[in-house]
């Protein structure tokens, strides 16, 4: 089979988001691809942008796989390594099981260890989906498991509309509302709720300095990531970070961002938010303020028509766990795993030393897809 097998050129980027539709979105629940959201999430404008990571496979002038490499900053117990993180990897149906992923990872991480110097590479995986295998050959770890949750949050205002025909249309109403009355009852004296605008540098600062105390592993962000990430992003794809202050200082904060699902092959682009940020600061842990501010978030994504909020956290996470249970989400474990590939010495001693121990780790967003 003549496969061509080559990195990223300015004009693959459809071909690029057509090989990525056609993998995933044909059979299965999807997040789908659109060039707009291409460009901004891989194109110049993102920091540390490196084209030569994008590999690329070639057959009869198609492209028919795809893995685009992106390179970031992590911290693992206080240390910060540089990361190249695994997004997207596409391989066309058709051409499934002739060795085109494995060709690819190859040459990925031949990019990573001569062009980057990174120190690890890192990406999330289907735990049922056989490309697992490939990863797992090519050295990477089996590092943790992360669990999704989900909630539609669309479904009371429909039953709001039929109470004649839905006996409990009426009472769940009411229970809401009352649940609602009571929060802001008990919170509206010291605290008030602000949308973040341009200036979000305290927000920032808040949230980074939550989850040092709180994650083993997470994305400490700098100001031109959280800038790229969060603020630059296409109006498709909003974020919204929304701050709980007391007396003018932010105390707890969330975000969403919007994204979208495709449903067997539907072909309509269900929209949803995704929740990829909820921080308390400790003193205030335990009074239900999470739960107040997860509330609100979902009030903004109704206001904007969205079907529900979906979000990963990773599975020892037991407080946040708890918190969506209560707010009536359901939750998945397992959903997805991430894993790890030590490339520097540095690495390889660091995650000989924490292979299997407890820690608590943070989602890494782009890893997974969003």
């Amino acid at each position: 089979m003549d496969l061509i097998f080559r990195t990223f050129q300015e004009k693959d980027q459809s071909g690029i988001v057509k090989n990525f539709m056609g993998a995933f979105c044909k059979s299965r629940i999807c997040e789908p691809m659109s060039l707009q959201f291409w460009n901004w999430k891989y194109g110049p404008n993102r920091p540390n942008y490196a084209p030569a990571g994008y590999q690329i496979c070639e057959y009869k002038g198609k492209i028919v796989g795809t893995i685009m490499t992106t390179i970031r900053t992590m911290k693992f117990g206080g240390e910060v390594y540089r990361a190249a993180g695994i997004d997207d990897v596409a391989t066309c149906p058709v051409l499934e099981r002739h060795g085109i992923g494995k060709r690819l990872m190859e040459n990925v991480i031949k990019f990573m260890e001569q062009d980057q110097h990174v120190d690890l590479s890192i990406l999330g995986a289907d735990p049922r989906g056989h490309a697992k295998k490939i990863y797992w050959r090519a050295g990477y770890t089996h590092t943790t498991y992360l669990s999704v949750a989900l909630k539609i949050i669309g479904i009371r205002n429909t039953l709001k509309k039929f109470t004649v025909f839905f006996p409990l249309a009426l009472p769940l109403r009411l229970y809401t509302s009352l649940k609602t009355q009571l929060r802001k009852k008990r919170y509206k004296e010291y605290l008030t709720f602000e949308i973040q605008g341009k200036n979000q540098e305290e927000f920032r600062q808040k949230l980074n300095e939550n989850y040092r105390n709180t994650f083993y592993s997470f994305n400490d962000f700098d100001q031109e990531y959280w800038n790229w990430y969060y603020m630059q992003r296409p109006n498709s794809h909003e974020s919204i970070a929304l701050a709980a202050k007391e007396h003018g200082r932010i105390i707890a904060g969330g975000i969403i961002i919007k994204s979208y699902l495709i449903v067997l092959n539907t072909k309509r682009w269900v929209p949803l938010y995704i929740l990829t940020d909820l921080f308390v600061d400790k003193p205030y842990r335990n009074r239900g303020i999470g739960s107040y501010l997860l509330a609100r978030l979902e009030e903004i994504a109704k206001k904007r028509g969205v079907a529900g909020i979906l979000l990963h956290f990773h599975e020892r996470n037991t407080a946040l766990r708890a918190l969506l249970k209560n707010m009536g989400y359901l939750c998945m474990n397992k959903g997805t795993i991430q894993m790890i590939k030590p490339i520097s010495e540095r690495a390889k001693a660091h995650f000989g030393r924490i292979r299997g121990q407890q820690f608590l780790w943070k989602v890494p967003w782009e890893q997974m897809g969003f």
